[in-house]
């Protein structure tokens, strides 16, 4: 998020707080909303699972059956994401450069990004506004993921992507 669109929002906070308390239930209403879903957003969260359902049925696991992450959402409205595949393939004897198999073969076990998020909770949404990741491409955009707690210590995250009912879902436990 750019500084220009920070003010952008700090100036419409300012002009809708004063509407917000001519409406019924008044600023407190809203803050409510948020405040339900933002203290449980809050923390570092330790990847479960990683599925890419591809909307026929059939599931993969794009880093792996037993994938590794963290995600970590802090107050101040910052947040980063870290995925790994923990099992790389072995290295084949006859690799020449070293140095170029490796980063290969990190770059495709490998994936975060980080940058400012919001939530809207009305929709069960969490943006993550991208300032920077593995994938270049990524950097600048941003992405929006559906949000849901499930007891009092779980986290499911997940978007639809591509075309045909494709969703990624990606299950988090706080971490202790």
């Amino acid at each position: 998020m750019t500084i220009a669109s920070r003010r952008y929002w700090l100036k419409a906070l300012t002009v809708a707080m004063p509407v917000l308390a001519l409406m019924p239930g008044g600023p407190a209403m809203a803050n409510e909303a948020a405040a339900t879903a933002l203290p449980r957003l809050i923390g570092t969260w330790q990847l479960v699972s990683y599925e890419l359902h591809d909307g026929k049925g059939g599931v993969i696991h794009p880093m792996g059956a037993k994938a590794q992450g963290q995600i970590i959402y802090d107050a101040a409205g910052n947040m980063s994401c870290h995925l790994l595949n923990p099992n790389p393939p072995a290295r084949p004897s006859t690799v020449a450069d070293g140095a170029t198999y490796e980063a290969r073969v990190s770059y495709d076990r490998y994936s975060s990004y980080y940058g400012p998020y919001d939530v809207d909770t009305g929709r069960h949404e969490v943006s993550h506004h991208v300032l920077g990741a593995t994938m270049p491409g990524w950097a600048g955009t941003t992405v929006v993921r559906n949000y849901a707690f499930e007891g009092d210590g779980d986290l499911t995250l997940s978007a639809d992507i591509g075309t045909g009912g494709q969703r990624a879902v990606l299950k988090w436990r706080r971490a202790r």
